[in-house]
């Protein structure tokens, strides 16, 4: 009769589709016209009633159910078929959908279902809902339904998900799907074991999390590599703040060697002069000393302490020759002196002391790096060649840890151990990360490897192990490194 047109009393009017109805059906099958027409309303004297809020293909759905009691649901009208029934006060109709949206739950709406559960108290489907999340996180997770997900159901998540490191990654995402996240992240941390995450993981991933660059965050990482037998990562509040130390005479190419209380710089160019100039800098005083010049301008060379004197090795000159040469400067007596020169000339060139001995390995020369090592004989006053590397390590770095020599970094990703008992070689796991020109040095048992010219990343080699941690720690710049890092270790 109804779409005859026959009897009918009453339009409705959703947006521009007008539904013409009878006030009867409507009131005996719907609470909301019922009162609507059988109560003093204005509507009840009316012959025609704008629906406001529900759209024109909904209108029609609404009333075709009244009508006949069936339906047709997707999952693109659901959530507006949940609406209309709370409205209407179609309780049947909102059972009818939400056993649909039980059997149409998928990884790409599971988020939205379990929020319009919770709207609409439909308990059923959001135990069922949560259920499912909990069994597919891993599909959620990536994809845009993320960004719906609440606290308290990423709380839900974490709790009964066994793997500790998908919850790691599920916080990441969830934190950065949407503004305003990151300030929950410390709370949201405490929901999750890091103790239980392999090393491997809170090195590369945990680590790499600049939300966990804050004191807890710290604390929990060391506390987790305790708990699974790995070395302490450094105290991060001990080396958040960079700071430049400008010498008296800044120059290119120079040297820079540890010293008792901190460090000598020498030699170098300025605008293509070489220098001979020499300074030390005291950190307990936080004060630079002039030293007397090299006796040789130089640039481009190394240089060590040991023992109370300076050793300058080798290099380039002013006329741009490489040089073979080897100078101390007595540190007491501040007097230079001039020891035998190396077998050939070289630049670049790595300088270690290892069982009370320096070495020499590799260099520059013309085109080539070179790999040939010579040990210094303090009594004889001479060289005398080791073994060569077996690799050549191009603008790495090189340092002495019980008594073996570890040549680390530089443009190949070299790590090899050198043992002056046997004179052999090893082969090592290589670095995560290329560091050219990168400076390394020795803290709390492991080999650190810092930054370069083209990276600012610090990692960290554990002999012990045979295996690099990065470091959450960032270079301040990316660029070719001379300098000394004095770390403090944390209580």
């Amino acid at each position: 009769m109804r779409e005859a047109g026959q009897f009918v009393d009453i339009t409705l009017v959703f947006g521009e589709q007008r539904i013409a109805c009878h006030k009867v059906i409507l009131a005996g099958m719907c609470e909301y016209f019922h009162r609507m027409f059988l109560t003093n309303m204005l509507e009840s004297e009316s012959k025609e009633v704008v629906m406001e809020g529900i759209s024109a293909t909904i209108g029609c759905l609404l009333v075709d159910y009244i009508y006949t009691g069936c339906i047709k649901i997707t999952t693109q009208n659901a959530q507006d078929l949940l609406a209309a029934s709370e409205m209407f006060f179609l309780g049947s109709l909102k059972l009818i959908v939400e056993e649909f949206l039980c059997t149409h739950t998928e990884s790409t709406n599971c988020v939205s279902i379990i929020n319009l559960a919770r709207i609409y108290d439909m308990k059923t489907l959001l135990a069922g809902a949560k259920k499912y999340l909990y069994e597919h996180v891993n599909e959620v997770i990536d994809t845009e339904e993320v960004h719906l997900l609440q606290e308290e159901d990423l709380v839900g998540v974490l709790e009964a998900n066994g793997s500790q490191e998908d919850n790691f990654c599920f916080l990441q995402k969830w934190m950065r799907s949407a503004n305003g996240r990151t300030d929950r992240f410390e709370h949201l941390i405490k929901h999750i074991s890091l103790s239980r995450c392999s090393k491997e993981f809170i090195c590369s991933t945990v680590m790499g999390e600049e939300l966990m660059h804050s004191t807890q965050g710290m604390k929990l990482i060391q506390q987790a590599m305790q708990s699974s037998g790995q070395a302490k990562p450094p105290d991060q509040q001990s080396l958040v703040h960079w700071s430049t130390l400008n010498p008296p005479s800044f120059h290119k190419f120079s040297s820079v060697c540890g010293s008792p209380r901190g460090f000598i710089i020498s030699g170098g160019s300025k605008v293509e002069i070489y220098k001979r100039d020499c300074y030390s800098y005291d950190a307990h005083t936080c004060q630079w000393n002039t030293l007397p010049p090299m006796s040789i301008a130089r640039r481009s060379h190394s240089s060590i302490y040991h023992n109370g004197l300076l050793y300058i090795v080798s290099g380039w000159n002013e006329e741009h020759v490489y040089l073979n040469s080897v100078e101390t400067l007595n540190l007491q007596s501040l007097q230079w002196y001039h020891i035998a020169p190396l077998p050939n000339s070289r630049s670049h060139s790595y300088v270690v002391i290892a069982s009370n001995t320096i070495f020499v390995l590799g260099g520059f020369k013309g085109e080539h790096w070179l790999g040939d090592v010579f040990e210094y004989d303090s009594h004889r006053g001479t060289w005398n060649q080791r073994s060569p590397m077996p690799q050549i390590c191009e603008e790495g770095a090189a340092v002495s840890f019980h008594d073996h020599i570890y040549v680390v970094g530089g443009r190949n990703r070299s790590c090899m151990q050198y043992n002056p008992s046997d004179d052999m070689w090893t082969f090592l796991q290589a670095p995560r990360f290329s560091h050219i020109h990168g400076p390394s040095l020795v803290w709390n048992e492991t080999i650190v490897v810092c930054g370069g010219q083209d990276g600012d990343s610090i990692e960290a080699y554990s002999p012990s192990a045979n295996e690099w941690s990065p470091w959450a720690l960032r270079m301040p710049i990316k660029d070719r490194m001379r300098f000394v890092l004095k770390i403090k270790s944390p209580p």
